[in-house]
């Protein structure tokens, strides 16, 4: 019996017993496995179909030593909604293409999660594993160079999603924001909507700000358009929307930056008898599952998060491999695209 994998023990296979079973070295069988181009095609194809016969499987931890790479890359994502749950996918996605393994770890949940000092510290715990790269949401967008002072001194790669740290040198992936808000003012405009409401969120959320920014541009280039803005923080919505809609001269459609302030925006209609889809359209963003179940259906914008997940696994990628060796931050913006559902429709004749 070749000294192959013990059945009874059910140990798998080494180099040696692979090396030992075709009366080669285990330098050869090390580079057939390694896909050298220095190894023979008949011996190559000899040691794969051993190396599958005996339940091969590479020691990761010895490779990691050797190479200075572990493969793994942590993910600091929360997939406390649907749309941080797509980018996870997203990022597993792309790097199981490059056989690489992500390691999930995050503080909390809710939309809290990875708040406060706990960030830096789960931070840490994930270059304590040896991963080749990070993939983090960022609590705070404000955060500096000395804020990730161990990863830069490692020398780890670091990608920022949804919120770019534009104060450090961290890579970027996320949402063309400012697109997403081009796409909705459009949508509105093309639909008859002469009479526009926009309730923005905290203005000093990147996220927000760039979609007000898309949204007022594209209004801006139309004439005889009658906008109301309303800044407040998403739990103050509701009182921003009655306002709002108290006008005699009260918009015909709203625009919220996020699916979470539509469904106050919806009691608020219904308190004042207003029917939406018929006296007052709402489109949200972030296609949430959430909004599905409000009724009628909320339309949104699609932000692609799995997209975004892989954009972030690539340009990571980019910098384990070498690909990219200059410092200089560099982002990769999806755009979005429009999810047309029952709650806007053309402006209702007064």
């Amino acid at each position: 019996m070749p000294p192959s994998t013990d059945r009874r023990s059910g140990q798998r296979a080494g180099l040696k017993q692979i090396a030992d079973e075709l009366g080669i070295s285990m330098m050869t069988v090390s580079r057939a496995l390694n896909g050298r181009g220095d190894v023979a095609e008949g011996t190559r194809l000899r040691v794969l179909k051993a190396a599958k016969r005996l339940k091969y499987r590479p020691n990761r931890l010895v490779h990691a030593i050797k190479s200075g790479r572990s493969r793994t890359v942590g993910v600091m994502i929360s997939p406390w909604l649907s749309f941080n749950a797509g980018i996870i996918h997203g990022i597993h996605d792309a790097l199981a293409e490059h056989h690489c393994l992500p390691i999930l770890h995050f503080h909390g949940v809710g939309p809290h999660a990875n708040r406060d000092e706990a960030e830096l510290e789960y931070l840490h715990r994930l270059l304590d594993q040896r991963v080749d790269g990070i993939i983090f949401w960022p609590s705070d967008e404000s955060v500096s160079q000395m804020y990730l002072k161990e990863v830069w001194e490692r020398g780890v790669p670091l990608v920022a999603v949804d919120r770019q740290l534009p104060l450090t040198k961290a890579d970027f992936s996320g949402t063309d924001d400012v697109a997403g808000g081009r796409l909705v003012a459009e949508q509105l405009l093309a639909l008859g909507h002469r009479r526009l409401g926009h309730i923005t969120g905290e203005p000093w959320v990147s996220t927000y700000a760039e979609r007000r920014r898309g949204f007022e541009q594209a209004v801006a280039r139309q004439k005889g358009i009658d906008l109301t803005i309303a800044e407040c923080a998403d739990v103050d919505s509701a009182a921003a929307a009655r306002a709002m809609l108290s006008r005699p001269d009260r918009p015909t459609a709203i625009f919220v930056p996020n699916d979470r302030m539509a469904p106050p925006i919806y009691a608020v209609a219904e308190s004042l008898g207003l029917i939406i889809g018929r006296d007052l359209s709402v489109i949200g963003f972030g296609a949430l599952e959430e909004a599905k179940w409000l009724r009628p259906r909320l339309s949104t914008v699609d932000q692609r998060p799995h997209e975004i997940g892989r954009a972030a696994a690539g340009l990571l990628l980019d910098r384990i491999e070498g690909r990219v060796a200059s410092p200089k931050p560099r982002s990769a913006r999806v755009v979005p695209t429009i999810v047309e559902r029952e709650s806007v429709r053309p402006p209702r004749a007064r």
